[in-house]
């Protein structure tokens, strides 16, 4: 299936041979370092520095591709909404008019820093489902002491993904044998909307099997301690984790020893 993230689970680049603990270090430093700056092109300097992991993990894209657009998609309003933003300030430039609504500078450069903001924890996060088995991402999350709910729910989570996804390709399926139509904008929204009725009673059903499936091995009590592999750090990993520390450390001394990566405009407004 197109949708199911397993088809780069298999794949031998390093990043998949990474520590799933490092991989969430690698999160956690792309989600905290864009916060440092509000010029988009340090932000966009943290985005060149995903993209050499991204190219060299491999990923196919096809199976995310719907991740992707809601990401882009997401960026987008982001940026959309902080341009048309009224925000009043008595130096800021008109950029263009469409209608009641006014862009301008301060918003558009706002608005990139906020899509900038969104788009590079999000695409470190799919580096991370896209070359982690939820199974060894959650023992990992364990072995972290991260509470056993927070790990299962997150293995849930991804989990989940590909069941809905399949599940979605086979209502459509048995819409098409039954003649409903799919092409045109308006025909795809029919479909949809006919679809979300047994998609999420069919969803439900699996996590209600799912629910009881752990409950029975003893989820309640808290009980499970035990992995079936080890996981330890190889030369690759403190490699990755140096680098994370030389990223941090470079973006703390440029933003608050150089006192660089501050936009005036998006920093009034």
């Amino acid at each position: 299936m197109g949708s199911d993230f397993s088809v780069d689970y298999e794949k031998t680049t390093w990043v998949h041979k990474l520590d799933p603990r490092t991989k969430l270090v690698f999160i956690l430093v792309f989600a905290t370092v864009p916060l440092f700056f509000t010029d988009f092109k340090y932000l966009l300097i943290c985005a060149a520095l995903i993209a050499p992991v991204w190219i060299t993990a491999k990923i196919d894209v096809a199976p995310i591709k719907a991740l992707l657009v809601a990401i882009i998609i997401f960026s987008l309003v982001t940026m959309v909404f902080a341009t048309f933003y009224n925000y009043n300030h008595v130096d800021q430039k008109v950029l263009f008019k469409i209608g009641f609504l006014t862009a301008t500078d301060i918003g558009f450069y706002s608005g990139l820093m906020l899509g900038f903001r969104a788009a590079i924890p999000s695409l470190a996060a799919l580096i991370l489902i896209c070359t982690t088995d939820p199974a060894n991402l959650a023992k990992a999350m364990m072995i972290m002491k991260i509470p056993l709910s927070v790990a299962f729910m997150m293995m849930g989570a991804l989990k989940m993904f590909p069941l809905v996804f399949e599940e979605m390709q086979n209502i459509k399926t048995a819409q098409i044998i039954r003649g409903v139509k799919y092409g045109s904008f308006k025909q795809n929204f029919v479909a949809f909307r006919l679809a979300v009725l047994p998609l999420m009673v069919n969803t439900l059903r699996k996590s209600r099997v799912t629910g009881i499936a752990v409950e029975s091995k003893g989820f309640g009590k808290r009980a499970w301690n035990e992995y079936y592999q080890e996981f330890s750090l190889k030369t690759v990993d403190y490699v990755m984790l140096i680098a994370c520390v030389v990223i941090v450390v470079a973006a703390v001394y440029v933003r608050f020893v150089l006192g660089l990566g501050l936009d005036a405009m998006v920093t009034q407004a």
